[in-house]
Formats: structure tokens, sequence, C-alpha cells
């Protein structure tokens, strides 16, 4: 086996628990300031059925935690992102993906699974690279079109998306949300099912469960 690639090198890593080859992965995306080790916390709810790797942001933050891009504030308080480092991670987490296509060719690819910036993150992935994942799901985030460099594919149009969405979100609220996810349906045409939680900045126990049957239902194919 080829070495893993840096994006996998800070990894977590849990197996499926029956220990079967080639079962289906799920790689988790974690939020801004966040790490590796938040969302493997729900590992323990998803290895019945899937493996599950939790990866490491590419930018370390003064304040603690990591970053997939840097984010600025202009003069009337509009958030900015590098868009540079945006895709600078996207490449990075690319690099990881042909990474196991080529090391388990016989496994179903990835199902990617991101929240809030992780989940930006993972958008972008799957509209940019398809190919190389299964499906994307993104929590109390959006679909990051204001990033230049996007080259979606014909398999981009097929693939699924899904997004929870919060009411309650006050750090990606349902007003920036919404209308992203609303051209990737009607303008983009991307297969993507939206859901509505009344949550906050978090996953939902109704949402975590409505995210397990749509993973259960892609890895099902």
């Amino acid at each position: 086996m080829t070495p893993s690639p840096t994006a996998l090198q800070d990894s977590r890593y849990a197996e499926v628990k029956d220990g079967r080859a080639q079962a289906q992965e799920v790689w988790l995306l974690h939020g801004y300031a966040s790490h590796q080790d938040d969302l493997h916390g729900l590992a323990p709810y998803l290895t019945k059925n899937f493996t599950v790797r939790s990866l490491r942001a590419t930018y370390p933050l003064d304040m603690g935690g990591y970053a997939w891009y840097s984010l600025s504030f202009d003069v009337n308080g509009v958030r900015q992102v590098d868009s540079p480092e945006a895709f600078s991670s996207v490449e990075r987490v690319k690099l990881a993906l042909e990474w196991h296509a080529a090391e388990f060719p016989q496994s179903p690819r990835p199902i990617l699974v991101g929240f809030s910036q992780g989940g930006i993150l993972s958008n972008a992935i799957g509209y940019n690279h398809p190919h190389l994942v299964r499906g994307v799901a993104a929590i109390a985030s959006y679909f990051p079109w204001e990033w230049e460099g996007h080259a979606g594919q014909a398999e981009s149009f097929k693939l699924p998306f899904w997004a929870a969405v919060g009411t309650e979100d006050g750090v990606v609220p349902a007003s920036l949300s919404l209308p992203t996810y609303e051209r990737a349906q009607k303008k983009e045409g991307l297969n993507l099912e939206v859901k509505t939680y009344p949550m906050p900045h978090t996953i939902s126990p109704a949402c975590f469960a409505d995210l397990h049957t749509w993973l259960l239902e892609v890895a099902a194919g």
C-alpha cells in the first residue's frame, strides 16, 4: 500500500463493526475552528453499516482548531472567503479520494458528510469531482457558488446531494443557505434533497436520523 496522502495522515479511522472488506466508507469533514475528533463522535452510530474516516482540515488557526480555508469580514460585515485556499483544500481531499480509488479499486467510492465549513467544501468537491465520491451530505452549510473556478462535470448532475438546514442557525442562517440550494436544484439541475430542521448550528437527533437513512439509501445504490 502506498503512503496515505496528507489529508488522511491526521484523520481518525473506525472500521465497520462486522469487519467486512470493501465496506462503504463515509468521510467526515468538520467545521471551522474544529478538528478531526469532533465529528468522529458520530462513528459509533455509523460503523454498524459503514467504515468511517474523519479528516482534519488544512490550515491551523491561532485560536485553536483548523480551517479548510480562511474567513474574513469586510467593512460592511460581509463574510469573505479565501477562494484559493478553499480550492487548495478541495485539491487536498481530491488527492486523498484518488488514493482511495487506487488502493481499494473494488470498494465503493466514499460518501462525504460535512458540517458547516466542511459541508461547504464537500459540496464543492462533489460538484467539481463527482466521479470520486458516491454522494455528498452537507449540514449547516451552503453551496459556494461565489467561489471562482467551479467546473461541474456531467456526473455532477447525477450525484446525490443531501442538505440539512437549521431554521434557528445563527452561524449559517437559512436565509443564506436556502437560496444557494434553490439555485443548485432549479438552475444547475443537481440531484439535491434539502431538509429543514428547527435546530441551531448543530446536528439534531432528527437530522442525524434522516442523514443515516439517506446514507443507507445511497450505499444501497
